[in-house]
């Protein structure tokens, strides 16, 4: 299906539309283009995903992880049934921004930070109502799908077909959790159908790949199996015996959003050599995020109470 696409006269307009973005760009705009991706990356999705659930609404944030974690799937299982090459495979002579070449890992179709960042501005934008809060998203989120164009590492195909991805999979979000109830009990078995699905996708990756997969791809599919598990664990365990109350005052809750990420960010750091010293197997990328996500919802915020009088006493 892939060499059908990528073979085809279409695909080379695609091609040929990067080429002319790429004749206009500068140092400057480099710059400006690499900071424009970043609003949908891991770290943009975990700065206010984490603000949302510990600091805003619970049950919102809730919503808001699931929809990435459904999202996630949705995209990667595109990418394994497409796989579809990146624009610089595809044209060996074609030039990106080098800088953007790390993040880029795996099939190009569809683009995944596109995706995130229907799913994190678009929800934020459904969850205030306002007609500035849907301009802003809608601003944000079509600057991050250029950024990606604009660096080479994404055609038009596979930006176009992430916004309707993402607004299909915030939509089936929204009116999954408004038929079955916002508490944590149903997202906690909403999470699980994920992980399970990423589960399945990790051994058809596998299987259509004849055990050769390729690597960064099932990295991903790791990574994200991983952090739906954990998003489930961490809920079941949240409900029964911690229970969190997102109340504090103003500078408590700057304090639980800062303290958290970095001890989230200091777990990510620490367990990828520890947990390499056991195996190169994409397994450790899942138990990385796995302890990530159970930490984020189920642990962490066992100290929130604590914190909360602080602000009373002060």
């Amino acid at each position: 299906m892939s060499d059908a696409i990528v073979n085809s006269g279409f695909f080379d307009r695609l091609m040929d539309m990067l080429r002319a973005i790429a004749g206009v760009r500068t140092p400057f705009l480099n710059g400006v283009m690499s900071g424009a991706t970043a609003l949908g990356e891991e770290m943009a999705f975990m700065l206010i995903g984490m603000i949302l659930l510990w600091c805003v609404d619970k049950k919102f944030g809730y919503r808001f992880l699931f929809a990435y974690a459904a999202g996630s799937f949705l995209n990667q299982l595109l990418k394994a049934i497409f796989m579809i090459p990146r624009p610089w495979n595809v044209d060996p002579d074609f030039k990106i921004v080098e800088s953007a070449r790390e993040g880029a890992s795996g099939w190009s179709f569809p683009s995944g930070h596109t995706q995130a960042a229907v799913l994190m501005y678009g929800g934020l934008a459904r969850r205030i109502r306002k007609g500035w809060a849907y301009i802003l998203a809608a601003a944000l989120i079509l600057l991050c799908g250029f950024s990606r164009m604009y660096l080479g590492v994404h055609t038009l195909l596979d930006v176009g077909v992430s916004l309707i991805t993402g607004v299909l999979v915030l939509w089936l979000c929204e009116a999954l959790f408004n038929r079955i109830g916002d508490g944590a009990g149903a997202y906690a078995a909403a999470s699980g159908i994920v992980a399970a699905l990423f589960l399945g996708l990790i051994i058809y990756i596998l299987v259509s790949a004849d055990g050769a997969p390729e690597a960064s791809q099932l990295k991903d599919a790791a990574v994200l199996f991983g952090t739906a598990f954990g998003l489930f664990a961490g809920s079941v365990v949240e409900r029964a015996f911690v229970k969190f109350d997102t109340r504090a005052v103003w500078w408590v809750q700057i304090i639980k959003v800062v303290l958290g990420l970095i001890i989230l960010l200091a777990l990510r750091m620490a367990l990828k050599p520890l947990l390499g010293l056991i195996s190169g197997s994409p397994l450790m990328d899942s138990a990385r995020y796995f302890v990530m996500s159970f930490v984020a919802i189920a642990v962490y915020p066992r100290l929130f109470k604590y914190l909360a009088r602080l602000g009373r006493k002060a």
